[in-house]
């Protein structure tokens, strides 16, 4: 009776030897991409690994969202102040978007993983999107102007009181601006990870980076620029109206790039044939399980799964479940823990960066140069103040240079010192940078701590979208007994990716609402570096304790 059994055993141990789980996912890619490439649409793309320069096209439209960050963060608050408020009441307008983006962003997310369009699931969001970016770019410098074309007193700064169609305008310009760009970003990256197979995700999400960092560097530098003394910024009637144009043709020219790359796979066809669907752990799973059923009967390694019409059989595979409106709200309240604590890093991440994004051209206007952007039109304080301002645009290229520059490292060394130290170290590493800048407020400690945000920014931008990749690869949000506990619960990868983008929207409200009172309480800017600092440093804390899987 034991000599009938042995040959299975042997079989089975002999298959394991031959074969590894690695080229069984090589044959799933094969097998779905001879069978994307023989529709009526080729979506053979989806199932192979992309060259370097294909990524750059795919992401091309991160170029654009940082460029566009780079003259909101440095302009939006100089252009808010000079319409008459303080800065309690330029922190509180800084909320309107946040709220909106914290309450509606993950809804437009889940409304993205639902779409039924022929087109795509995340392409027509992400056009939508990147129109209202460009209406918000088009609006908000002009907001004072066309308040004064609406019956606005055209006074200096220190005169201007009570309702200003300026200040309305303006707000409207910089919600529509503030909302969609961080909603599309979101957006964006899921799309990008949707076209690439899971050994592309670090590469297509490290693609992005860098391509966002030069986006950034010439979006600040183009911003340290005096536009005002040239003929172009002349004709466009300020330096913030020249440099937000140049904004408008670059973000067109992103989005068209990036949804012009790759087709996507609709989701009804998605529905009627499992073959075009991305590769899930449970999948694999039932592969792995069926070739070894194959060859422990006939010895055969890799047999290619049988057709009908065309079509293979993929009785074995489960249909990706569809997440209704009333799921969605349900695991917005009932998160796996791995989710919440990846959700609180990047909320407290998002809190340190956006202390020091938000108000940092105001912080070396005031604090480095020692001017007053409330003083009168060509006096000495409000000139020092404007070249504090280009001077901190200067500062902020160099962190975005920086995240290029350290975003092409970082694969490398998530692999020589493993994910957890390069994500903890990363937050660590910008808090001190912050406490050094708090301290030395020189314009100097300016340019040598630019690097340590560009650090933590490509690391907050990179792991904990890649850890969410894992999660959802894997079907799985949790480790127990050593191995990954199968979910059960019906999450939407987009959704849960919006959802840490989100974070940014919730940091930016707390703090929209509490800052701008500090300062004016305090008198000095100084205390949103210190700020930083400090949630930063919580962040490397709840970063210890985020789980990274195979990361």
């Amino acid at each position: 009776m034991s000599d009938e059994m042995d040959p299975p055993v042997k079989r089975e141990s002999s298959y394991q030897h031959h074969i590894s789980d690695k080229v069984i996912m090589e044959h799933m890619l094969r097998e779905r991409f001879e069978h994307a490439k023989k529709q009526e649409k080729d979506y053979s793309h989806l199932f192979r690994p992309k060259r370097a320069w294909e990524l750059v096209r795919l992401a091309l439209y991160q170029l654009s969202v940082e460029f566009c960050y780079a003259a909101e963060t440095g302009f939006a608050s100089p252009i808010i102040l000079s319409n008459g408020l303080s800065h309690t009441f330029m922190t509180m307008i800084w909320a309107f978007s946040p709220v909106l983006g914290f309450l509606f962003a993950p809804v437009v997310a889940a409304f993205s993983d639902q779409i039924r369009l022929s087109w795509g699931r995340r392409r027509p969001v992400l056009i939508a999107l990147a129109l209202a970016v460009c209406t918000g770019l088009c609006i908000l410098p002009h907001g004072k102007t066309l308040g004064i074309l609406l019956g606005d007193d055209d006074v200096p700064v220190e005169e201007m009181s009570g309702f200003r169609w300026g200040i309305v305008l303006t707000t409207i310009g910089l919600v529509l601006t503030d909302f969609d760009i961080e909603t599309s970003s979101g957006i964006g990256r899921a799309y990008y990870m949707d076209m690439c197979i899971i050994d592309d995700h670090p590469r297509v999400l490290t693609t992005a980076m860098i391509v966002g960092g030069i986006g950034g560097t010439a979006g600040y530098t183009l911003g340290a620029i005096d536009w005002s003394q040239n003929s172009f910024g002349t004709a466009m009637g300020s330096n913030e109206a020249a440099v937000f144009l140049c904004v408008v043709i670059v973000m067109l020219i992103g989005v068209l790039v990036t949804v012009t790359s790759y087709r996507e796979v609709s989701l009804p066809q998605m529905e009627k044939d499992a073959l075009l669907r991305p590769i899930t752990q449970s999948m694999f799973e039932e592969e792995k399980k069926r070739q070894l059923a194959i060859y422990s009967v006939s010895g055969v390694v890799l047999e290619p799964r049988k057709s009908v019409d065309g079509y293979s059989i993929t009785v074995d595979e489960k249909e990706e479940p569809s997440i209704s409106c009333g799921n969605f709200f349900k695991n917005l309240i009932h998160m796996p823990k791995s989710l919440a604590i990846l959700y609180l890093t990047q909320f407290l991440s998002m809190f340190g960066y956006l202390s020091y994004c938000m108000y940092f051209t105001d912080f070396v206007g005031s604090a480095v140069f020692e001017g007053d952007v409330t003083a009168p039109t060509g006096s000495p304080g409000l000139i020092l103040y404007e070249e504090g301002v280009r001077f901190g645009c200067w500062g902020m290229a160099v962190f975005t240079g920086s995240c290029a520059l350290y975003s092409l490292m970082i694969e490398k060394l998530i692999k020589y010192f493993s994910a957890r130290y390069v994500y903890v170290g990363g937050i660590l590493v910008y808090s001190i940078g912050m406490l050094l800048m708090a301290v030395f407020r020189t314009k100097w400690m300016v340019l040598a701590c630019g690097p340590t945000v560009g650090i933590m920014y490509a690391t907050i931008y990179s792991i904990p979208f890649l850890a969410i990749s894992q999660y959802h690869a894997k079907n799985s949000f949790a480790i127990k007994d050593g191995k990954y506990a199968e979910s059960n619960q019906k999450r939407g990868f987009g959704t849960d990716v919006s959802m840490l983008s989100s974070m940014l929207f919730l940091a930016q409200l707390i703090l929209a609402l509490g800052i701008g009172s500090v300062i004016d309480a305090i008198g000095d800017t100084t205390v949103i570096i210190y700020t930083a600092s400090l949630f930063s440093f919580f962040a490397a804390i709840s970063a210890t304790q985020v789980l990274l899987m195979d990361l």
